[in-house]
């Protein structure tokens, strides 16, 4: 893996960095059960950090008190753990904090219950398009052959957006058609799918993948209330981060017509970004090349001195396996699921586009960033990197349900990261019953993060939220009680959130791991994670979470000044 282009902390703070206050004076963590992530001494009972947040000492309680002075403030920590600061290379944080206010649906609820909760939110929505989100698509047409009529029928003027529940598709009345052009288009846009009546031709109201973006920028366009409403909508969001111990994020949405880089941008102007985040812009299929390659390189940033970033591109290359849209190297199997065409899954590029895109962005900076849930998505992109600039590296492949064993070596020979989300509901028997009538046996070779570490390949465990449960502690757990495909033990698993994704966000010098000379970007939690039953780790609790030194969640209120 490359690491070109990182600075150490001391630099960072020579050139500058006003993001993360300085503390009053330095502290020492004593009595506590340090696991720092780093292989050289994997294991102390005290650390110092000064006053810039900077770890001055990991070891002895003696050691940490000469390394801070007599008059740093001592903690005692009375025998509760301390890991890195976990990071979540993967998730949704502005979509994850608008859906907490839009109108909330359960995605596989009776058709009946459905319509109900969109009546509500017709009634109580004061905004120009009534927004909602949360609904399967898949169950939805299971229940309805023309749900636009539905949604015509309760707001037949008034635009309706309902977003699903995983990010890949919308419903939308005749209204919100018309807005986007949808109901006079003949043909697919490009990237995306109108889903038809099949007597009449006629879109019924659903849209998957890229096409639901032209709806999405109509109903959220960049104006200074939309920003406002959005980021009133992240701060809570940043709140649960740190209430789950993660210092560190990359936000995979990167809407940026619709005004995302102006809300973290916001939070960096009013001190209220508690979290370091490198984060993605969206490629969208239906733009221009030349024209959206100016507006994506006007919009890079990557300034390791500052808490936020934009220096990664986020490239969809197929859509979702329940939805068929995932593409795969084998057809699903007939007669189950949504019936959109397509045998073998979408591509939201066709191959020379995908490879161009991804040879122009590497060459200006952007470290590559593949959505992709089929085996043939995979290959597609693995083939798009071994084209590209390997400087901005790593690039990496998120998501990998499906991955043919002949790719399993090409992570390590590219430097591929391998990104996956290995929470509960992924991992579910339930679910992979629910997958197993799209793609049958095959579902018994999902995830495979063992395999793929066994290979060599680097591996990050994210979350995707708010697709999917945010808890660090959780996903641990789960990574390592499923029944193949498993972390082999909880260190491991511990890595794949720290100095993996560490290394995987070009901040492994100073970030990741408890070493002398990095930031103090650490989590307390009660108990040794590493010493109880695996069961129990997902009850832990998180005591506090310092980015930098600096607590941001702290509700016993160990670190007051």
């Amino acid at each position: 893996m490359t690491s070109s282009g990182i600075k150490t902390a001391a630099a960072i703070l020579a050139g500058g960095l006003a993001t993360v206050p300085a503390l009053a004076k330095p502290m020492v963590l004593t009595n506590a059960r340090v696991h720092t992530v780093n292989p050289a001494a994997p294991s102390a009972q005290a650390i110092a950090i000064d006053d810039d947040g900077v770890i001055l000492a990991v070891g002895t309680k003696e050691a940490a008190l000469a390394a801070a002075g007599k008059d740093a403030d001592v903690i005692d920590l009375d025998g509760m753990s301390v890991l890195p600061g976990f990071q979540d290379a993967h998730m949704h944080l502005i979509e994850a904090g608008v859906n907490e206010i839009l109108c909330e649906f359960e995605p596989f609820d009776t058709l009946d219950n459905t319509l109900d909760t969109v009546r509500d939110c017709v009634k109580s929505s004061k905004t120009e398009w009534v927004l909602g989100s949360g609904v399967s698509m898949t169950n939805l047409l299971d229940q309805s052959d023309n749900p636009r009529a539905l949604l015509d029928e309760i707001s037949p003027d008034r635009p309706v957006l309902i977003l699903d529940d995983i990010g890949h598709g919308a419903w939308a009345n005749s209204a919100a058609m018309q807005a986007a052009g949808y109901d006079a288009m003949a043909a697919d846009p490009p990237g995306g799918i109108i889903l038809r009546d099949a007597g009449t031709g006629e879109p019924n109201g659903v849209v998957l993948e890229n096409a639901q973006q032209k709806l999405r920028n109509l109903a959220f366009p960049d104006t200074p209330e939309n920003v406002e409403f959005a980021y009133e909508s992240l701060l809570p969001t940043l709140r649960t981060l740190a209430e789950n111990g993660i210092t560190s994020v990359s936000d995979a949405g990167g809407f940026w017509p619709q005004g995302h880089l102006k809300v973290w941008q916001k939070a960096v102007a009013n001190d209220t970004l508690t979290v370091r985040a490198s984060n993605a812009l969206y490629v969208y299929p239906d733009l221009p090349f030349d024209e959206q390659m100016a507006a994506l390189n006007k919009l890079y940033s990557n300034d390791p001195a500052s808490l936020l970033r934009f220096n990664q591109a986020k490239i969809y290359v197929d859509g979702i396996l329940e939805q068929r849209t995932g593409a795969v190297l084998q057809p699903y199997l007939k007669g189950a699921g949504i019936d959109h065409g397509h045998d073998s899954g979408f591509l939201y590029f066709d191959v020379d586009t995908l490879d161009r895109y991804s040879r122009d962005l590497s060459k200006s900076g952007f470290q590559l960033h593949y959505h992709v849930t089929g085996d043939r998505g995979a290959r597609l992109a693995l083939d798009a990197i071994e084209q590209s600039d390997p400087k901005p590296g790593p690039h990496r492949l998120t998501h990998l349900y499906l991955l043919d064993k002949a790719d399993y070596p090409r992570f390590k020979q590219l430097g591929v990261v391998a990104d996956f989300q290995l929470a509960p509901s992924s991992i579910d028997p339930e679910y992979n019953k629910f997958i197993r009538q799209f793609i049958g046996d095959r579902a018994d070779r999902m995830l495979p993060a063992a395999s793929l570490a066994a290979a060599g390949a680097e591996v990050v465990m994210s979350s995707d939220f708010d697709a999917d449960e945010l808890s660090p502690l959780v996903k641990i757990q789960a990574a390592l009680t499923r029944k193949s495909e498993c972390a082999p033990d909880v260190a491991t698993a511990i890595e794949w959130m720290t100095i993996n994704p560490a290394r995987l966000l070009h901040q492994d010098r100073t970030t990741g791991s408890l070493e002398v000379g990095k930031f103090a970007d650490l989590v307390v939690i009660d108990r040794d994670i590493t010493a109880i039953p695996v069961a129990q780790i997902g009850k832990a609790r998180i005591v506090a979470t310092l980015l930098q030194g600096k607590p941001v969640y702290d509700p016993d209120e160990m670190f007051e000044e």
